[in-house]
């Protein structure tokens, strides 16, 4: 199981930014990420993409006050339009024949994996992706949801085993983000997330309720 997963300390939500690899990355603008996360350079550019779990929106649900999680769920009960219903969710493989190459009496055929996107740049100025991918089994497409958040958001620290790291220096070992939202803005990311499919929106209301 990934180490990189989000972590409470009491209203900060810890987000450890040193695994090349797992639910928590750094991603550049055009969503490529580092391969050594300590040796990247802060950049305003950069965001920290955050694959999250319907367990890590179970542990920001604590942030709520508990009457305001009615509230949400009764939002949440209101969402009729999925992402996955679309035809945009579908994702396809592509060839038109196009010999590149031979080797050892084998022809290779370039194939392009086409997929699509759903992105929402909410008012807080976080962004919501929902990417649909094939299972294990290559058969059925399922949504995967990020949050991505600026490098340069508003409550959003970026620290090492040091202390602050400064635009422009080593993120350094240990590197983590600190981050503080506010109860709109979960509030705004959960109801995003619930656009991806009918069980996914079943999945958060399961969660919110215990």
């Amino acid at each position: 199981m990934s180490k990189a997963k989000a972590k409470l300390n009491g209203n900060i939500i810890i987000l450890p930014l040193h695994y090349s690899q797992g639910g928590i990355r750094i991603a550049d603008k055009n969503g490529n990420h580092f391969s050594s996360p300590t040796k990247t350079i802060r950049d305003k550019e950069y965001y920290v993409e955050w694959m999250i779990t319907n367990n890590e929106i179970k542990l920001l649900s604590k942030l709520f006050q508990k009457k305001n999680i009615g509230n949400l769920i009764k939002f949440l009960q209101k969402i009729i339009k999925f992402a996955e219903d679309s035809e945009y969710s579908r994702r396809t493989t592509s060839s038109s024949e196009k010999e590149i190459a031979e080797f050892e009496g084998f022809k290779i055929y370039r194939y392009v994996d086409v997929f699509n996107s759903f992105e929402k740049v909410l008012s807080s100025k976080l962004k919501v992706r929902l990417t649909f991918k094939l299972g294990d089994y290559g058969v059925t497409s399922h949504p995967h949801m990020y949050v991505l958040v600026p490098f340069d958001f508003k409550s959003l620290k970026i620290k090492n085993k040091e202390g602050n790291i400064k635009e422009n220096e080593l993120l350094g070992s240990g590197c983590f983000g600190e981050l503080n939202l506010s109860e709109e803005e979960l509030k705004e990311i959960i109801l995003t997330l619930a656009h991806a499919s009918n069980n996914h929106r079943n999945d958060l209301i399961k969660v919110l309720e215990y």
